[in-house]
């Protein structure tokens, strides 16, 4: 079984069990609030992005890989159901690019890894006013993908540091570019405190493209920890 299918059952694991103790007491989770109005949310969260498959003009194509990636939330709870928040995540996950030239013979597969940031503002409404709730989020924002490929010759320069002294460095270009993506999933959701909640979800990851034949979408799980204040 492969690293991403392993990944992918341990967190439908977590969201399976942590939903089926909310449906089996709902009596528990909706017997009290779980005070939610009012706080603000900051924490950690971990994401497992899904590998996918694009295939551009004249047979070029690229195949990047699933990772696991981190990231940073945030939050404000306006009431105990809706949330207006964000979140920021790096990963860096391998691909194969297929260039097609122009004219002769094909050019040599692309192997590298990209360097994957992602900017996005998200809305999350609860559906319970208690401890343990599903919700749903939908959110827009930025993706900014650098291929690691050199674009150009390097650029060397030089400096004196306070520390190290004279010193040296060669800098490269890469190809790299910025797009707008959209995200929306569901999740459970667990205030195990009043300053601690956990979450899980799963959903996707929509990337606005130029020269490929569709948008491409990537399935996305994620566990997070957050704390309220």
């Amino acid at each position: 079984m492969s690293a991403k299918h392993r990944n992918h059952f341990s967190l439908i694991g977590v969201a399976t069990a942590t939903l089926a103790l909310g449906l089996a007491t709902p009596g528990f989770a909706q017997s009290r609030s779980a005070d939610r109005a009012g706080t603000a949310e900051f924490g950690l969260q971990l994401m497992d992005l899904g590998g996918t498959h694009a295939d551009g003009i004249h047979g070029a194509s690229l195949d990047v890989d699933s990772d696991l990636g981190w990231g940073l939330v945030g939050g404000y709870n306006f009431t105990n159901k809706f949330q207006l928040g964000g979140e920021m995540t790096w990963s860096t996950p391998d691909y194969r690019l297929k260039l097609v030239p122009d004219s002769g013979s094909p050019w040599p597969t692309v192997n590298a890894n990209l360097d994957i940031s992602t900017f996005i503002v998200k809305g999350t409404f609860n559906f319970f006013n208690g401890p343990i709730t599903p919700y749903a989020e939908v959110g827009a924002g930025w993706v900014h993908i650098d291929s690691n490929v050199a674009n150009g010759t390097p650029t060397t320069g030089c400096w004196w540091d306070p520390w190290w002294g004279y010193i040296c460095s060669t800098f490269y270009d890469t190809y790299a570019d910025t797009r707008t993506a959209w995200t929306y999933a569901l999740g459970v959701r667990w205030d195990v405190s009043d300053s601690i909640a956990i979450r899980a979800s799963y959903g996707y990851l929509d990337l606005d493209t130029s020269h490929a034949t569709k948008d491409v979408s990537l399935d996305t799980w994620r566990a997070e920890v957050v704390w309220k204040f």
